[in-house]
């Protein structure tokens, strides 16, 4: 027989989900299912709570106490670019490989920097900004209509200075 349900017990999982977009029963079944929690009734939850991240695949928290589940959004570097673009929202089955040629301000860029700050490896605010700007080069928009690693080689040789936390 398994171990008793441990209702003060609080586990945390997490899903990858298209936002505003109900996730297939069958991707969350196994993760959830042997928790206790109906998969329809969280794919919901996950939809209603993501629904200004439209079209952009996030990662979304699950936190699971009592066999009741609290939806979290955790946005990642490159979905709060595109967001910080504020494109339209594309249907992913008709659209493919969308380029997302947008120009940001170096003010966007330390917000979402600041955003992130918990979760980068960067000892400073200085080193998230610079792997935002990495990830801004990646997705393909532009910083200060200028190319993202200029605004690099700009910070390294002290000509742009980012504003402390």
């Amino acid at each position: 027989m398994p171990p008793k349900f441990d209702p003060n017990a609080v586990l945390i999982v997490y899903v990858k989900a298209v936002g505003g977009e109900v996730p297939a029963t069958s991707s969350l079944a196994p993760k959830i299912g042997p928790l206790g929690l109906s998969p329809k009734k969280v794919g919901d939850d996950i939809a209603k709570n993501t629904a200004e991240w439209k079209g952009l695949k996030i990662t979304v928290k699950l936190v699971v106490q009592n066999r009741n589940a609290k939806v979290e959004v955790v946005p990642s570097a490159a979905s709060l670019i595109i967001k910080a673009l504020k494109e339209p929202p594309r249907d992913r089955k008709k659209v493919k490989n969308v380029k997302h040629s947008g120009n940001l301000t170096f003010d966007d860029v330390v917000k979402i920097g600041r955003t992130m700050r918990e979760r980068s490896m960067a000892k400073t605010l200085t080193g998230t900004v610079k792997e935002i700007l990495g990830t801004c080069q990646s997705v393909g928009c532009r910083v200060e209509n200028s190319n993202p690693h200029d605004i690099i080689d700009k910070i390294n040789s002290g000509e742009l200075e980012v504003p402390d936390e």
